[in-house]
């Protein structure tokens, strides 16, 4: 299946990046050889932005912009900075949004295209794995039955006989890589930008799923292969990115029209912080303050309130 089978579709790419020259570049190389071509072009939006990216950029195999930003205000700004710059060409029919971490197999585009024809729906996820070959995250399956299942299986082939290819109708689903019709963005706007990070994708999604219908597939397998923790930071870093989740998943299960379900899933994802982050005073102030700030005064973590908790938990975490 490709574009001169479907001579409708015209196909971009949007990528967030930030200092990930190894990962990026492993990125396009991944989408040169994928058999759907990229002719709409590959938008890269670097934020804080280097000139070891832009050289990465250059070097693609192909057709590739740069985008730079002078800030890191995370993936949900840098995302729209690069949607935008491919919707700007009129012709093109679809956009392929993702983190700079991905490793889309060959056929991945193809895939998700045939998902979304089949869902029939405006966007489509695949699943995403991590570097053990376990499943990493997976969409929230509309089908009450199929969250048991997904939620008892490991890895790729299990997926593939438990769930079979699918198109399956989706509530949400992680953004990491998703494919996108173009009338998802003509319909429901785009990337909300006082999320800071982890969070934007879902409540998009959420929306696009509401509005136009969204769908994943088994017959798509994304490695999702992060860089390594610099020992250095990784403490401080793991616990902000933490609380930003939980900051902003209080806010979607009170505050989205599309996912009151979510508050099934808040008391597990507070559990998982407590066990991980451990059972300090200041660990459940912070985990408090979260809950607070995104459930009860309706803010997410992009916002002043979550650059404060942040700040606040980041000098504790640095003290001597």
């Amino acid at each position: 299946m490709n574009t001169a089978e479907r001579p409708e579709v015209l196909l971009a790419a949007a990528i967030a990046t930030h200092r990930r020259e190894r990962e990026l570049a492993r990125l396009l190389t991944a989408l040169a050889v994928d058999g759907t071509p990229f002719e709409g072009g590959v938008f890269v939006a670097d934020n804080a932005s280097s000139a070891a990216t832009q050289a990465v950029c250059a070097a693609a195999a192909v057709p590739c912009t740069w985008l730079p930003r002078p800030v890191n205000n995370g993936p949900g700004p840098a995302w729209n900075t690069a949607i935008a710059k491919a919707l700007a060409n009129p012709a093109v029919t679809h956009v392929m949004v993702m983190d700079d971490d991905v490793v889309p197999p060959p056929g991945t585009a193809a895939a998700l295209l045939a998902a979304l024809e089949d869902g029939p729906a405006a966007a489509a996820a695949p699943l995403l794995f991590d570097d053990k070959e376990h499943l990493w995250a997976f969409p929230e399956p509309r089908e009450t039955a199929l969250r048991a299942v997904i939620r008892r299986t490991v890895g790729a082939d299990e997926c593939r006989r438990a769930l079979g290819g699918g198109p399956h109708p989706f509530c949400w689903a992680t953004g990491a890589c998703m494919l996108y019709a173009r009338r998802a963005f003509e319909t429901c706007g785009l990337f909300r930008e006082d999320f800071w990070m982890l969070g934007e994708d879902l409540e998009f999604s959420m929306r696009v799923a509401a509005a136009a219908g969204g769908v994943f597939t088994a017959d798509a397998i994304v490695p999702h292969l992060p860089p390594p923790p610099d020992p250095a930071t990784s403490r401080v870093a793991h616990r902000l990115k933490f609380l930003a989740l939980l900051q902003n998943l209080s806010y979607l299960a009170f505050h989205s029209p599309h996912s009151a379900h979510l508050r099934r899933y808040l008391a597990g994802n507070f559990k998982r912080y407590v066990r991980t982050e451990g059972v300090g005073p200041g660990t459940l102030w912070d985990g408090w303050c979260a809950f607070y700030e995104g459930a009860l005064c309706r803010q997410p973590a992009g916002t002043p309130a979550g650059a404060r908790l942040r700040e606040r938990a980041k000098r504790r975490l640095e003290r001597p």
